[in-house]
């Protein structure tokens, strides 16, 4: 029997604070299919919640998502509008940031993200765009994640030379049963970021920690007596003490 097809993920996941904090590394589907069906119904059940900066009409709500066969788009999915073709895409550049995912760089500034994920949009937009279709992004690794920086720079760069499909959208995966959907084009300007000019978004310095970056402290906090000569006081203390190791990644649940 025919091996099914796999596909290379990096590494990405929410931060549990609390007793034992820890970086809960998302155990994406290894199987292409599995992890391709995964994301289309992630992004579907999003839309249920809120989709930033969604421009008018939505499309939603969606439903009826079927697989397509290989020599076609992704998936076929029911709309506001009628059946659409979905695509989907991860934003991994490793061609230029890697060659793998464990030499990925841990963060990106996200003016260099937004030319690759702009190269990345055209390329597919050269090849599967069309009329009634749809783009869906995704990064499995941390340090490719789309901020609302980047992805307010390639809504700008799509309204200059839009793609080839209707809607280009960004999901943010959170956990196997959530996601978090952000439309790049045609999109709405951010709320912040769609006020200041290029040259001013250029200025800025953004620094997105890795959270193997992260470093775990215990604090300690209370009084004690002390002996101050003859005179006996209280004094309050404050003990900040670094934790054994960076923060660790730990694999959260595979769905049931």
């Amino acid at each position: 029997m025919a091996q099914k097809p796999t596909k290379p993920q990096g590494l990405s996941g929410p931060i549990r604070v609390g007793a034992g904090t820890t970086w809960e590394v998302i155990p994406f589907p290894n199987d292409k299919e599995e992890m391709e069906a995964l994301i289309a119904n992630l992004f579907l059940g999003s839309f249920v919640r809120y989709v930033a900066r969604q421009s008018e009409p939505s499309l939603s709500p969606f439903s009826d998502l079927k697989r397509n066969d290989e020599s076609d788009l992704d998936f076929t999915v029911q709309t506001s509008e009628g059946a659409k073709l979905l695509e989907l895409a991860e934003f991994a550049p490793l061609q230029s940031h890697g060659p793998t995912f464990a030499s990925a760089p841990k963060a990106l500034d996200p003016k260099e993200k937004a030319a690759l994920a702009l190269n990345a949009i055209m390329a597919k937009s050269a090849h599967q765009g069309g009329a009634g279709r749809l783009l869906l992004l995704y990064a499995t690794e941390h340090g490719f994640w789309l901020d609302p920086m980047t992805v307010e720079r390639l809504r700008r760069s799509l309204v200059v030379k839009p793609p080839n499909f209707d809607r280009v959208y960004y999901i943010s995966v959170h956990s196997l049963e959530e996601g978090s959907t952000t439309e790049i084009y045609p999109g709405t300007p951010h709320h912040h970021f769609g006020e200041l000019s290029n040259e001013q978004l250029d200025r800025i310095r953004v620094t997105l920690p890795h959270p193997t970056e992260f470093e775990r402290r215990q604090i300690f906090e209370g009084r004690l007596g002390l002996l101050w000569g003859r005179n006996r006081i209280e004094a309050r203390f404050h003990l900040n003490v670094p934790d054994v190791g960076p923060l660790r990644p730990t694999r959260g649940r595979h769905a049931e």
